[in-house]
């Protein structure tokens, strides 16, 4: 892992909030999204503990390569949504949830480590949906795209059931299953 010193993550925070409002569609940016965005850990919380994107940001470096792998199988295949922006809602906060679930530790070493926060809400896409839906009015295919984007990894039989019938009426879950995975993967 880099070395970073905990004032690092303020200039984190305004480079990923920067790079955020460059690339997320103006007609669904507002002051209160952006702030809401900047005053959580959105721009600056690691994806996973160790597993992939455990850096600062890492979480948003995570939304913003499903964000452009979405984009890209919306040309290679011809994808249609509900609307021309859901591949920019769906990439960049399908994982919103882990905004307050990881944060630092200055180790011994100087070394920022990748902490879970103690959270009683251990819900994942239901809590990402909540977070989100104040600031943006969802499609039905966002919120089943955002809710079923952990695929198969979620062992509970009904969810996988479940997906795979709303899946025949909504097949972009699975291409939104395919990058996440793909950016995990790679170890973003």
């Amino acid at each position: 892992m880099n070395k970073y010193s905990l004032s690092d993550i303020d200039e984190i925070r305004d480079y990923n909030r920067d790079r955020f409002i460059s690339v997320f569609p103006a007609s669904l940016q507002s002051k209160e999204l952006l702030d809401y965005l900047y005053n959580s850990a959105y721009f600056t919380a690691p994806s996973a503990c160790g597993i992939h994107g455990a850096w600062i940001g890492g979480n948003f470096d995570h939304s913003l390569k499903v964000t452009e792998y979405l984009l890209q199988y919306t040309i290679d295949e011809n994808l249609t949504w509900q609307r021309k922006e859901s591949p920019y809602v769906i990439g960049m906060f399908h994982d919103l949830c882990k905004s307050d679930i990881r944060d630092f530790k200055m180790t011994k070493d100087g070394e920022l480590k990748v902490i879970m926060v103690p959270n009683k809400d251990k819900r994942h896409a239901e809590k990402s949906l909540e977070l989100i839906a104040p600031f943006i009015e969802l499609t039905t295919e966002e919120k089943l795209c955002i809710y079923y984007h952990m695929g198969k990894y979620d062992e509970q039989l009904d969810y996988i059931e479940l997906m795979d019938k709303v899946a025949q009426q909504f097949p972009n879950i699975y291409w939104t299953q395919k990058a996440d995975t793909k950016a995990a993967r790679e170890g973003i």
